[in-house]
């Protein structure tokens, strides 16, 4: 990719340098775009941007992404001060914890300083669209953008809209998605929780509920969960799993189990208790399993090493089924 192809592309803003603004920002300058971000604190500016640069540099050794579209990016990545920096975007992008106000007058300080044309999404994984669009002067160009972790690898995203975005609307947030190496997801109308969210979540309430009456330990339902979806979801959703192994079954099992399964609306009694104790995960080494500085770490590296391993299995493979004309081109 030749320097002026690089800057022509369009610069993006991004509003949070926390865990997902940083992977996204890495992510976009892997792609070829420039980066402008606004995060009110220098320390976690300072900490993303040797974030960033360790990324690229592990994208470019794993051969993951042209060393051209790489170099150089320190000239792409810029930061602001406020978000007035953010004037010369054509589309935002805000990342900053799941706080509703503190979102709002985020969106409203943007709006200020941006082209009325330019696209606004949030990054939000939790709160409907609608409530994000109240108030806005052009609620017609706001959309979910919905990332997930690590941002710079996985293909997923969903973006969501309703009847008050405009077509424009999507159609950027797709192809930038795309430009960015997704397949993104368009929700037709806003609901709670999006699709990938509803779903993770129905199968963490029945895994809590099966943990809570003692049906096995939490080592036990990971190890059936994982030998058993974990070996087809990579490649198969759950309507083409049933495709492939029989839809009769289906619906035959879901007549009797339905019934039995958790439909309880209080948080999970294990769930109580990890909140009392404050556990985060790795992250502070409080989980449902044990962990030490040293072992949360080498969690935390086989994950982005597993992610990278599982992006080559399924280019391998879909290839293979757009070549028989399985999957479209």
């Amino acid at each position: 990719m030749s320097r002026r192809l690089v800057a022509q592309k369009p610069a993006i803003g991004i509003v949070g340098l926390g865990l997902m603004g940083r992977g996204i920002a890495a992510c976009l300058l892997s792609r070829g775009f420039r980066v402008v971000a606004y995060n009110r604190t220098a320390g976690r500016v300072r900490a993303a941007r040797a974030f960033i640069g360790a990324t690229l540099a592990e994208l470019r050794r794993r051969k993951v992404t042209p060393p051209a579209r790489v170099q150089g990016w320190e000239d792409r990545f810029h930061t602001a001060r406020s978000c007035k920096g953010l004037a010369a975007c054509t589309f935002v992008i805000e990342s900053v914890k799941e706080n509703l106000a503190l979102k709002r007058r985020l969106f409203a300080e943007v709006e200020r300083h941006v082209s009325p044309r330019a696209v606004i999404a949030s990054n939000t994984s939790s709160f409907p669209l609608t409530l994000l669009q109240a108030g806005r002067a052009h609620p017609e160009r706001l959309v979910v953008m919905h990332w997930s972790e690590p941002a710079w690898i996985t293909r997923f995203m969903e973006i969501v809209r309703n009847e008050q975005t405009s077509g424009e609307t999507v159609q950027e947030a797709v192809r930038l998605g795309e430009q960015c190496g997704k397949e993104p997801a368009v929700i037709k109308f806003d609901i709670r929780g999006f699709i990938t969210n509803r779903l993770m979540y129905a199968f963490i309430r029945e895994a809590c509920y099966l943990a809570d009456i003692g049906v096995a330990d939490v080592a036990m339902i990971d190890r059936s969960f994982r030998n058993d979806v974990g070996w087809w979801a990579t490649l198969a959703g759950p309507f083409r799993w049933m495709d492939l192994t029989g839809i009769h079954s289906y619906a035959a099992v879901m007549e009797d189990l339905l019934p039995e399964l958790a439909n309880t609306k209080q948080l999970p009694r294990i769930m109580r208790k990890m909140r009392a104790r404050g556990a985060h995960g790795i992250s502070n080494q409080k989980g449902f399993y044990e962990y030490n500085k040293e072992t949360a770490a080498a969690w935390q590296e086989a994950w982005v090493d597993f992610t990278y391993d599982i992006r080559k299995l399924v280019t391998k493979y879909e290839a293979r089924l757009r070549k028989a004309g399985a999957l479209p081109a």
